[in-house]
């Protein structure tokens, strides 16, 4: 029987071997401090409203990470289900070829584009670079699972579960026994039956989940948080959650602390993912405060391009980095913008344009 050292002992050999590399996030200067998409890391992004944080999770974790296995040999298997509750299914495959257009072509172009609607039209040059997409999407039905009608968290975990055990053998151990004589188990260990599966598990976003019976929108949360722990520690998941943040700029206690960004209090439904989470990211848009510099970055030249992203706790790495992001809001996407100290006028202009 082996020791929990010798599962130590088992994750440092991986590692030496180059087995714990991860999958890319696309973004160099984020993993110089976050190492990679890692197995058995639970993973949280806030924001405000219309501020991109649905935009950055897929970048990070659904099409970067499945773009490099797409162009890449490699024995990591990707595994993604997406609880997507505010977008769904087709809008969020619509979302995606407006994205590969513009990393492919350097159009910027939208949803409305896209379906024709209203006043807007897609052209004939557009329509066919679509076409081409029919393989690329196609093959990432086998990759990503989306779930666009809310369950509650009890409904979640169900599924979850029953896909765990038909992705490996879990073991329990007999602890004792009921007033009904049957023997009362607890988890012991999971062997998966491929320890390369990436699982990947997104929530999109999390205050939006079906509401267990007498829970309020706190108590839900809580709980599928709760869950996702017991995932991410006995199944070795990757859970994703995306959580609007009650961010206020005119509180008091802002103003007194002079800080306008993010912070840790500000996940209002619940801040119990804080506490649960291994990596927290923020987002901050400080176009909507009429700032002239953030960040030693001009803020006026960049307009509604630029985004701020912070991390604001990193169990296993460093907090309080924040990197400069430019936003392709119409495409959904992101791409870093160089450091402030070596941000050019070009880099300025390619940026507010969104040239690619």
């Amino acid at each position: 029987m082996s020791s929990i050292f010798d599962n130590v002992k088992s994750s440092i050999d991986r590692g030496r071997q180059g087995l714990n590399v991860g999958l890319p996030m696309g973004f160099n200067r984020l993993v110089e401090y976050l190492p990679n998409i890692q197995q058995k890391t639970y993973y949280l992004i806030g924001a405000g409203t219309k501020v991109g944080k649905t935009t950055l999770a897929d970048d990070c974790f659904l099409y970067n990470p499945y773009d490099y296995l797409m162009n890449n040999e490699s024995d990591i298997v990707l595994d993604i289900d997406y609880f997507s509750y505010e977008i769904d299914k087709d809008t969020k495959i619509v979302k995606g070829v407006a994205r590969k257009l513009w990393w492919d072509h350097g159009i910027v172009t939208d949803v409305n584009t896209l379906l024709s609607r209203g006043r807007n039209h897609c052209s004939d040059e557009i329509y066919q670079k679509v076409m081409d997409y029919r393989l690329y999407f196609e093959s990432m039905e086998d990759v990503v699972t989306i779930h666009d009608m809310p369950d509650n968290p009890t409904g979640m975990n169900k599924y979850l579960y029953n896909k765990a055990y038909e992705h490996g053998t879990p073991e329990y151990e007999v602890i004792g026994k009921g007033d009904d004589g049957k023997d009362i188990t607890r988890f012991k260990r999971y062997t998966p039956h491929n320890p390369n599966r990436y699982w990947i598990i997104m929530i999109d976003h999390i205050a939006l989940m079906k509401a267990e019976r007498g829970f309020n929108t706190k108590q839900n949360i809580d709980k599928m948080s709760q869950y996702f722990v017991q995932l991410r520690n006995n199944f070795g998941a990757i859970p994703v959650v995306i959580q609007q943040l009650a961010f206020d700029s005119e509180s008091d206690e802002r103003h007194k602390s002079s800080r306008l960004t993010p912070t840790l209090k500000d996940f209002g439904d619940s801040k119990y993912t804080t506490r649960d989470a291994n990596v927290v990211m923020a987002l901050f848009d400080p176009g909507r405060y009429n700032l002239e510099r953030f960040q030693n970055y001009d803020v006026r030249r960049l307009g509604n391009t630029y985004r701020n992203l912070e991390i604001l706790a990193n169990r296993d790495g460093e907090p309080n980095v924040n990197i400069g992001l430019n936003f392709i809001g119409p495409s959904g996407t992101f791409r870093e913008l160089p450091k402030a100290s070596e941000i050019t006028d070009a880099n300025y202009d390619k940026a507010s344009r969104m040239v690619r």
